[in-house]
């Protein structure tokens, strides 16, 4: 029976590996090398030389593991790719839509007639916007949306900032946990209250 295992397992080591392409997949195969592992595990109880059967059997098992956690890895890799770059498809989307719908305000207040002050006897006729007057309010609208965007970037930019100073501290805390080194050893032959005082 071991015989026939060990023939099974030498001819699907050296059939060319196609890798996994997705994490049920490589959950799959992980699991169809536990079973093997074990029930050969267990085929190895009934041997003379447990031992030495059972340490063959884990490098077999750690050897058949490691592409495929190799391939975990790179799948996670991609997966935290996508996601980033469907994160940032998100940021880019609302920058636009916000922009846009800004754009579609300043022409909708630009053409937008300006409303009269309701006549009184002793009121002067309004006279109309000119051209230049129209102008100028556009080019400070567009100069206010401008200033509000750079506003939200200099804000983004601001939260990454704090974001990398608590890491940054996080990390010096973590460093400054560590334990400090030991004191030495006194010196043999040495009592110790010499030692000590040897050493400052």
């Amino acid at each position: 029976m071991t015989l026939l295992l060990t023939l099974l397992a030498a001819a699907a080591a050296s059939a060319p590996q196609i890798p996994p392409a997705t994490r049920a997949e490589v959950a799959a195969q992980r699991a169809a090398i536990e079973q093997r592992c074990t029930q050969e595990q267990a085929d190895c109880q009934k041997q003379f030389a447990v031992s030495a059967c059972v340490d063959d059997v884990r490098r077999r098992r750690h050897d058949a593991l490691v592409p495929l956690v190799r391939r975990e890895h790179e799948l996670a890799a991609q997966e935290r790719r996508e996601r980033a770059a469907a994160q940032t498809q998100r940021v880019r989307e609302r920058e636009a839509t916000s922009t846009q719908d800004e754009s579609q305000r300043r022409d909708r207040a630009a053409a937008a007639p300006v409303p009269a002050a309701p006549a009184t006897p002793a009121s002067r006729p309004v006279k109309a916007r000119s051209p230049e007057e129209a102008e100028r309010e556009h080019a400070a609208a567009e100069a206010k949306a401008a200033a509000e965007a750079a506003e939200r970037r200099a804000k983004a930019s601001e939260r990454e900032q704090r974001q990398e100073q608590r890491i940054a501290e996080h990390e010096a805390r973590q460093k400054a946990k560590k334990k400090p080194p030991a004191a030495p050893l006194p010196l043999p032959g040495v009592p110790a209250s010499s030692a000590s005082s040897a050493s400052r």
